[in-house]
């Protein structure tokens, strides 16, 4: 989304035609990861004060978890955020934002992680290694150094508990247990804050990881269901859940059959600012 090198009141015409328009049809194609993308491109564009604070307090939130080995020692700062902002037409604050030197409209766009690069991890580490590179990581504006802070520390979540499920006897011969992670498009917290009316640091899956246990078509049924158990404990050791947030699926599953999930939404011993959000499904389909 070249948007930087056109005139303001053409990128603001385009940034809301593909928020209208491609925004909504990628979702009714299903391709989530595109949508999300293309929205946190327009907030961008739009909104380009509101994506620099909502940047720069996420990276404040999860700072600390870029350098240092234990959830549970990551501290974090309370943030607050405005909503007075909105994304349904531009504004004055929107036009004037395209002048400014510190962020130009290119670095705000360059905050935006390209889907694939969240999606596949390989991709992921090498991002976070070109970014931080030599000298180069200095000339990087804020902005894009605080979406690099923000990815960085989906690793350290992820790799924090890949290490205990690596170490983990909780599995029997033949049960797969897959790991992932993604973070929440600005574009999509930003919304729920204004639904919900509430601040950034009340938005508990702004990152998330999901442990899917696979149960051989039902011939590990209870082993698999014991097994996300366990890893439920394994969690709780590594972060602190957030009381009131807690849903079993399992042992209560929704009317409409919806009940192979376990969810909980967990927080550092610090404080609730540092959030992370992880899912154990078991996975009746492998």
């Amino acid at each position: 989304m070249a948007c930087y090198v056109l005139p303001p009141s053409k990128a603001l015409a385009v940034a809301q035609e593909t928020l209208l328009i491609w925004c909504s049809l990628a979702s009714r194609l299903g391709l989530w990861a595109l949508k999300a993308e293309l929205e946190d491109l327009c907030f961008a564009v739009l909104q380009p004060q509101m994506f620099r604070k909502m940047r720069a307090d996420l990276a404040s939130m999860w700072s600390a978890s870029s350098r240092v080995g234990c959830p549970r020692r990551i501290s974090a700062k309370s943030s607050s955020l405005s909503l007075d902002d909105t994304i349904s037409s531009p504004d004055d604050e929107s036009l004037t934002a395209f002048d400014e030197d510190i962020p130009s409209m290119k670095d705000l766009l360059e905050a935006v992680v390209p889907f694939d690069i969240l999606s596949d991890r390989r991709k992921r580490t090498k991002f976070l290694y070109e970014l931080g590179k030599g000298s180069d990581s200095q000339t990087k504006a804020k902005v894009v150094q605080d979406a690099g802070i923000a990815l960085a520390s989906l690793e350290v979540c992820e790799e924090a508990l890949e290490k205990e499920l690596l170490i983990s006897t909780s599995y029997v011969p033949g049960m797969e247990v897959t790991l992932s992670s993604r973070l929440k498009s600005l574009y999509s917290i930003f919304s729920k804050m204004r639904r919900k009316d509430v601040g950034i640091h009340k938005v508990y899956d702004a990152r998330a990881l999901r442990v899917v246990v696979g149960d051989k078509n039902g011939t590990l049924h209870g082993p698999a269901i014991q097994c996300c158990y366990n890893l439920l404990d394994i969690i709780h050791r590594l972060w602190t859940p957030i009381d009131g947030e807690f849903d079993d699926y399992i042992v209560n599953p929704k009317p409409s059959g919806y009940q192979v999930i376990l969810h909980l939404q967990c927080f550092t011993l610090d404080t609730n600012m540092h959030t992370c959000t992880t899912n154990i499904y078991k996975d009746t389909s492998t």
